[in-house]
């Protein structure tokens, strides 16, 4: 696909994901659901952002790194999947997360202790911008880290850049042949995916737009301001064509962004939230969790209540994985 198999990568993943559908769920949200099983990706904990990594660690390899650094919540799923692919590829994880972890190592911070990631917490000040002093933080690492005769490379928060990005043209393309030799049969097929960082929708939104389909793509807002969210997505998704090689570009007006389900703030675990775990756990057997997947899903629910999903042939769930996450936010979600 144009220049996309000239980028450096390294292949961290079991590809294609499977695409399985819902039976049990189908019946209760009157549509034809399918999961997109990002969570089965093979790599450490699970999730979407191992098609990210495999281009951005394909080109530290390239710069000759020997440390990677990257950025999230305490709990971030992102995180400890590059912890994941450093420690897979022999090089060394430096996580730089914010906020202040608890008394107990749980859920995604557990897993970074056992992988030996070097962890850095920030507490920004108050009148301070917290990005701001993250990446402030992380140059000092990276600055260190060369002092010390090391290669630092660096990632960005929840691996949203263009670079990382393309992995999710390469998942439209994955999707669709998987769609095809289904059979599927749907003229009108809704794509849904919790939206945080916004790399992986606009990956979605991107591959969509130079691959024949019949989607529809629905973000789930889990935290932010959504006019800055829809401006973001546009201006990755453009960046992200751009550098595979395509001359199309994405206004505002393409970047569909529900922003109902995410409740007072970033991981407030919401009644709907804990409805749409138990109710994919008890009818599918598969584990959403209440900081992304939980609230894309609760939107799913509520538009299936209200009779909006009878509209297409299919839905098909991005499941981007967080399991993790269920074991340190196990008390809310009884």
């Amino acid at each position: 696909m144009n220049n996309i198999s000239a980028l450096p990568r390294v292949m961290l993943g079991s590809w294609p994901t499977p695409l399985q559908p819902a039976d049990q769920l189908s019946r209760q949200l009157g549509c034809r659901l399918f999961f997109k099983r990002e969570d089965m990706t093979g790599l450490g904990g699970g999730g979407n952002k191992a098609r990210k990594l495999e281009f951005q660690l394909g080109q530290a390899i390239v710069n000759g790194a020997t440390h990677i650094i990257t950025t999230g919540a305490v709990q971030s799923n992102h995180a400890q999947l590059t912890a994941a692919a450093a420690r897979k590829l022999g090089l060394e994880p430096h996580l730089v997360l914010s906020g202040q972890p608890d008394d107990q190592r749980r859920g995604n911070l557990y897993l970074d202790h056992l992988m030996d990631s070097e962890l850095t917490f920030v507490s920004p000040p108050a009148g301070r911008p917290s990005l701001e002093v993250i990446n402030e933080t992380m140059v000092q690492i990276a600055k260190t880290i060369t002092n010390e005769g090391g290669t630092p490379y660096l990632i960005p928060e929840g691996g949203t850049d263009a670079l990382g990005t393309v992995g999710y043209i390469l998942a439209v393309k994955e999707l669709v042949q998987q769609i095809s030799t289904m059979q599927m049969d749907a003229k009108r097929i809704l794509i849904a995916v919790a939206t945080g960082t916004c790399g992986t929708h606009a990956g979605l939104i991107a591959g969509s737009s130079i691959i024949p389909n019949n989607f529809e793509i629905l973000g789930v807002s889990v935290s932010g301001n959504t006019d800055i969210k829809k401006a973001k997505t546009a201006r990755i998704a453009t960046e992200t064509l751009k550098l595979a090689g395509y001359e199309q570009t994405i206004d505002e007006g393409q970047v569909w962004i529900e922003d109902r389900f995410i409740g007072s703030r970033y991981a407030d675990i919401t009644e709907a939230c804990r409805s749409a775990i138990h109710l994919t756990a008890r009818s599918e057997g598969i584990f959403l969790d209440p900081v992304y997947t939980g609230k894309a899903m609760a939107a799913l629910v509520h538009m299936g209540q209200n009779g909006q999903l009878s509209r297409y042939d299919a839905v098909i769930f991005i499941h981007t994985g967080g399991l993790p996450l269920l074991f340190n936010y196990d008390y809310a979600v009884q």
